[in-house]
């Protein structure tokens, strides 16, 4: 074997490693468009510019511009959850009456309590007017929209069939109802339920609503 024939081989990995060595230390070149130098304009063999006028051209600055110390990576911008992107409103403007509660009636004629504002601030309203009042809250679920009412009603010894109605009397029935928070257009609105089919007694519904209309913005 000749010297060449094994010198050949420890260059070529003495290269290898000097390449691999260089790419662990890579040079920094974030800053240096900062430092580069408006280049004279392509002329072809004739001596005439190649290309044609600018379409957008760089405006010469008024002033000098402060070169940075150090390139900044730009951060994103906040992330806003869709489904919660709604204007910030404060405690303050919900107690100077910027829910305008308002009794209404829906296409049915049913009554219903009309709130202005987004869907998140609404729901904490209604459930600190819920507490702030006689109503029994026994449960919710934001998701759905539903706070749980546990409410006494009066049930006519008719009412609870014709034994009853012979011999028995009136009886206080503890029942739990569904107070329903829907999305409207502007703003949201608030309807009673005795379970997710079926509307409560207009008389009952208004008093519970008024109730609760009495506790907003306090």
């Amino acid at each position: 074997m000749t010297v060449s024939a094994v010198v050949r081989p420890l260059v070529l990995a003495s290269l290898a490693m000097i390449t691999s060595a260089c790419a662990l230390f890579p040079d920094n070149h974030s800053m240096a468009y900062l430092e580069a130098k408006e280049q004279a304009v392509i002329k072809d063999a004739s001596g005439q510019p190649v290309g044609g006028q600018e379409a957008f051209p760089i405006p010469q600055l008024t002033q000098a511009v402060e070169s940075p110390d150090a390139f900044e990576v730009p951060l994103p911008a906040p992330y806003v959850e869709e489904g919660e992107a709604e204007a910030v409103t404060s405690l303050n403007d919900y107690q100077n009456g910027g829910m305008n509660a308002r009794l209404d009636k829906d296409g049915a004629g049913s009554s219903i309590l009309r709130l202005d504002g987004g869907y998140a601030s609404n729901w904490s309203a209604v459930a600190d007017a819920i507490a702030a009042s006689d109503l029994k809250l026994s449960d919710l679920n934001r998701s759905t929209g539903t706070y749980y009412l546990e409410m006494e009603t009066l049930v006519a010894a008719e009412d609870r069939g014709w034994w009853a109605s012979l011999w028995g009397n009136d009886e206080l029935v503890v029942s739990t109802y569904l107070l329903k928070m829907n999305r409207a257009r502007n703003g949201v609105y608030l309807s009673l339920l005795t379970d997710a089919d079926t509307l409560a007694d207009d008389t009952l519904t208004l008093d519970v609503l008024k109730q609760i209309k009495s506790k907003l913005g306090q």
